[in-house]
């Protein structure tokens, strides 16, 4: 069964800019998009333009901490690092079937 997540990550308003038109390239969605057991990723923007949150789904706990483990050895935190105002987080949830 499939697992949610979702992600605050509260950027400055120019990280949050920046975060998204990085999305848009082909280091960012592109890449998430073709590793092994994602399946969904929304991005949305909080209405203080800084804050981001990701809805994604993917098949399991264990498959999206290992993309966040690739994330991060891939040198991600390189880029977000200076972005941030503070941590982020990630919540994940199983869905209740109707």
């Amino acid at each position: 069964m499939s697992v949610y997540v979702i992600a605050e990550i509260p950027f400055t308003e120019q990280g949050a800019q920046d975060f998204i038109a990085w999305t848009k390239t082909e280091d960012g969605y592109p890449i998430t998009k073709s590793y092994a057991g994602y399946e969904l990723i929304q991005t949305l923007l909080a209405e203080d333009k800084k804050t981001v949150y990701l809805y994604e789904r993917w098949s399991s706990k264990e498959a999206h901490q290992g993309y966040l483990k690739f994330r991060v050895d891939g040198g991600l935190m390189d880029f977000l690092g200076p972005r941030l105002e503070g941590e982020f987080k990630f919540n994940y949830f199983d869905e209740i079937p109707d």
